[in-house]
C-alpha cells in the first residue's frame, strides 16, 4: 500500500459518488470522476463502476460492499486473489488481509458479528484461502471461531508468543504472516469475570430485555454458540 493509484470513478448516481469519495480517504488513491470509459489506460490505473463494464481494457471493479472497496481496488490493481486473513482476538480485534505477505487491508473491530460480515463480504467478492486466528485471549478466540464457522476447513491457529508488542493491526499482520496449525488450542475454562462480561453484553445487545444465564454464557465463551444465537433463543422462549 505504498504506490499512488489513479482511480477513475464511473458512476452516474451522485449519492453513490459521494459515498465512494467519503469511503476512499487513503492518500494512496488519486480519485477522478469519469463520464465515460477512457480510451487510454494512461488516464487512470483502475476504474470503479456501479455496473459491469464491457470492452474495457483498463482494470476495473464494481461497487458492492463499500466497506471493503479499498481492498477490492488493491486486489485488482496488484492482481491478488485467494487472500489470507489474520485476526488478533480481543475486546478490540485487529484484522489484516494479506496475499503472499503483501498487506492489502487493515481494520479494527469492536463487534465480532460485524467483523464476521466483513470477512464474508471479502470471501464473496474476492476470495479467501485461509483465516489465521491468534491463540491469545481464548474467550474472544472461541467467539470469533463460532462467528466465522462457515469457514471451517480454512481456519488455522497461530501461536502469538514471541511476537513482540504493538497495535492490534500490527499483531494481526504478524499472525497472518506466520504458519498456522489446524489443531485447535487446548480446552479453555472461562473465568467468572468473563462470564459476567458476556451477561452484561447480552443486556446491552437486547436493550435490557435479557440477561443470559451463566451456563449459556459459558457455552458462548467456549465457542458452542454465538451471543446473537443465545439472545435469539431466549427471545423465542420468552416470546419477546
Amino acid at each position: 500500500m505504498d504506490k499512488t493509484m489513479r482511480v477513475g470513478i464511473l458512476v452516474n448516481n451522485f449519492s453513490l459518488l459521494n459515498k465512494i469519495t467519503r469511503k476512499i480517504k487513503n492518500s494512496e488513491f488519486n480519485l477522478k470522476h469519469l463520464k465515460n470509459i477512457p480510451n487510454y489506460d494512461h488516464e487512470v490505473d483502475i476504474i470503479v463502476s456501479d455496473k459491469p463494464l464491457e470492452n474495457c481494457i483498463i482494470p476495473h471493479t464494481i461497487t458492492d460492499d463499500l466497506d471493503i472497496l479499498e481492498l477490492k481496488i488493491r486486489s485488482v490493481y496488484y492482481n491478488k486473489k485467494n487472500l489470507t486473513i489474520g485476526i488478533d482476538p480481543g475486546g478490540i480485534c485487529g484484522v489484516a488481509v494479506l496475499s503472499k505477505n503483501h498487506v492489502l487491508f487493515c481494520k479494527e473491530f469492536d463487534n465480532i458479528n460485524q467483523m464476521s460480515k466483513t470477512i464474508q463480504s471479502i470471501d464473496r467478492e474476492i476470495g479467501i484461502e485461509q483465516i489465521k486466528i491468534g491463540i491469545g485471549s481464548p474467550s474472544h478466540r472461541n467467539m470469533i471461531e463460532q462467528a466465522i464457522n462457515m469457514f471451517e476447513g480454512k481456519i488455522l491457529f497461530v501461536d502469538e508468543q514471541r511476537s513482540g508488542s504493538g497495535s492490534h493491526i500490527e499483531a494481526a499482520i504478524r499472525i497472518g504472516s506466520r504458519f498456522g496449525n489446524e489443531k485447535k488450542p487446548s480446552k479453555y475454562l472461562p473465568k467468572e469475570g468473563e462470564i459476567a462480561w458476556i451477561q452484561k453484553q447480552s443486556r446491552r445487545l437486547s436493550k435490557g430485555l435479557i440477561t443470559i444465564d451463566k451456563e449459556t454464557a459459558n457455552n458462548i465463551l467456549i465457542g458452542n454458540l454465538s451471543i446473537e444465537e443465545a439472545i435469539k433463543e431466549y427471545k423465542l422462549k420468552l416470546k419477546i
